[in-house]
């Protein structure tokens, strides 16, 4: 094994514990052909806003069950609540009547209450804040949150699951006057 060989295994260790790096740590031909090896590619993410562009590690077709013997292989799943929250910051952020670069705290957990009528403060702050952030799904800016490199790079079945969950939001009587009035 050479240095260089080293140096692209290290690479798509950490690209696969982070879920993304800036293009510009990848040596990018020789990870797209080593990670193809093991039924996996390396996309890269345009930057919004002036951003740097980043790799995501993602798989050839859709994503494998986690394996039920050894080795263990599982997949990071989001907690629910989580996920709540990301099919709604998508949902404000693909709004196609809002145009939206990015969404406030305030914007998701208001729109939460509307279409609940709960609060959500104890569960949508920390993913808004700490699990999103860290799954590379969502980014913050000065002016919001804004799609991450993993939402960028999400494969086309992934991306019709959330326009359609997103879609659903929209056409309910709740979703902010974007749409409703």
């Amino acid at each position: 094994m050479t240095a260089q060989d080293d140096e692209v295994a290290l690479s798509l260790a950490r690209l696969r514990r982070a879920g993304w790096l800036p293009a510009s740590d990848l040596p990018f031909a020789q990870a797209e052909e080593r990670a193809a090896q093991a039924g996996r590619q390396v996309i890269i993410a345009d930057g919004e806003d002036g951003a740097a562009a980043v790799a995501v590690l993602t798989w050839q077709g859709t994503e494998p069950a986690g394996s039920k013997s050894s080795p263990w292989l599982p997949r990071r799943t989001l907690p629910a609540n989580a996920t709540k929250t990301l099919v709604v910051a998508h949902a404000l952020l693909t709004d196609p009547l809002a145009s939206r670069s990015a969404v406030t705290q305030v914007q998701v957990l208001a729109v939460i209450r509307l279409l609940t009528s709960r609060d959500a403060d104890s569960w949508a702050v920390p993913a808004l804040q700490q699990v999103l952030p860290q799954a590379g799904l969502l980014i913050l800016l000065d002016e919001g949150w804004a799609a991450g490199p993993v939402m960028r790079a999400w494969d086309p079945p992934t991306r019709d699951v959330m326009r359609h969950a997103a879609r659903r939001l929209w056409e309910h009587p709740m979703w902010p006057v974007t749409r409703h009035g």
